[in-house]
């Protein structure tokens, strides 16, 4: 879920044409680069989404769909699809997420999108907020039971298949899992461990690494650091992506912002994710994205960057397999596309229409 930069502070709170790099540039760790199978096949419109999750429902190459915002059930996931005209593929959806109990049993999240025909994005902490642990501990299996439980739970409840984001905007400063330049390889540890854990236990999922477009790693010495630095290998990832928002560094209201949100001077963007994620041979994923209010550093109501990201999913459709509009219309972020009375309707128009 996104957290809310106000230029004015450093707070965070989360609820639930310019020079590209390439692969081999970015870092050592990526010098290594893993072609898809299937030559120039993985280069048609949706190779990698059916690659790794089947055809999609809609008309996208890709699959697509929402976190719906307010009450979260199934009717309303279904509903996101009839209100745009077509089936929607996937819905967002967090645990509860204060202590390990809660994250273990946090089954409501799960069973509330019984009779919803996509699969489910479930984002999965890697710690709790209340402190009580740390990567170390989650490395060294300390809590494998917690992942476990997690997994056999998604099976048991017939979303075996569920797009699983493992410790989701590792790259920022507003989860307790976040890291920086010193504690990455602890990220990437922690990610590996319950990475293993849960597809052991539920073969089916499909494992989602995502940082936070437009975020620097602390203590970087690379732009791209919050890729590669983190980026926990190709063995315990199936979709590679990131989140990003109409504000700060990735927003936009021209072509010429729209290209520096692309690449952003300090961190990744979009265009540096798809590259990432096409090198690696893996999807890439955009589990959130949409709108900002003014209030929090976006353009409100901004059908140009609807428009845009529509193109970017287009031209990118290859190696694009999943993305998902983050409709929230509570005062923080106030992005919502689809409520009774929209508070973007240009952009709600924009989207209905593009999708």
């Amino acid at each position: 879920m996104p957290a809310l930069r106000l230029l004015s502070t450093t707070s965070a709170l989360a609820i639930a044409a310019v020079f590209i790099p390439s692969a081999a540039q970015a870092a050592p760790e990526t010098t290594a680069v893993v072609q898809a199978g299937g030559g120039e096949a993985n280069k048609r419109p949706g190779a990698q989404a059916r690659r790794y999750l089947g055809a999609s429902a809609s008309r996208n190459a890709w699959h697509s769909g929402a976190w719906t915002g307010g009450h979260l059930d199934a009717k309303r996931a279904t509903r996101w699809g009839t209100w745009r005209g077509t089936p929607s593929d996937v819905a967002t959806t967090y645990p509860e997420r204060q202590t390990w109990r809660k994250i273990s049993n946090s089954t409501w999240h799960i069973d509330t999108y019984r009779g919803f025909r996509g699969r489910l994005m479930y984002g999965m902490p890697l710690l709790p907020a209340d402190g009580s642990a740390n990567l170390a501990d989650v490395a060294r299996g300390k809590h494998d039971a917690v992942f476990r439980k997690v997994a056999r739970d998604l099976k048991s409840r017939g979303r075996g298949n569920a797009i699983v984001r493992i410790g989701w905007e590792g790259n920022g400063h507003w989860y307790p899992w976040s890291a920086d330049a010193n504690s990455a390889k602890n990220y990437q540890a922690a990610f590996r461990r319950a990475s293993r854990v849960m597809k052991s236990a539920a073969p089916g999922l499909v494992i989602d690494f995502d940082i936070n477009c437009g975020s620097p790693l602390r203590g970087q010495s690379n732009r791209l650091d919050s890729l590669t630095k983190l980026y926990p290998g190709d063995a315990y990832v199936d979709l590679i992506g990131c989140d990003v928002y109409d504000w700060h560094t990735t927003g936009a209201i021209d072509e010429a912002s729209w290209r520096r949100a692309l690449t952003p001077k300090d961190a990744p963007g979009l265009a540096d994710v798809a590259r990432f994620a096409r090198a690696r041979g893996k999807g890439m994923s955009v589990p959130e994205w949409g709108l900002a209010a003014p209030h929090a550093g976006g353009h409100g109501d901004n059908p140009f960057y609807i428009t845009k990201m529509r193109q970017f999913f287009t031209a990118n459709a290859d190696v694009l397999a999943v993305e998902s509009y983050f409709n929230e219309p509570k005062e923080y972020i106030r992005n919502s596309l689809w409520t009774e009375a929209p508070q973007n309707p240009l952009s709600a128009q924009a989207y209905r229409r593009l999708w």
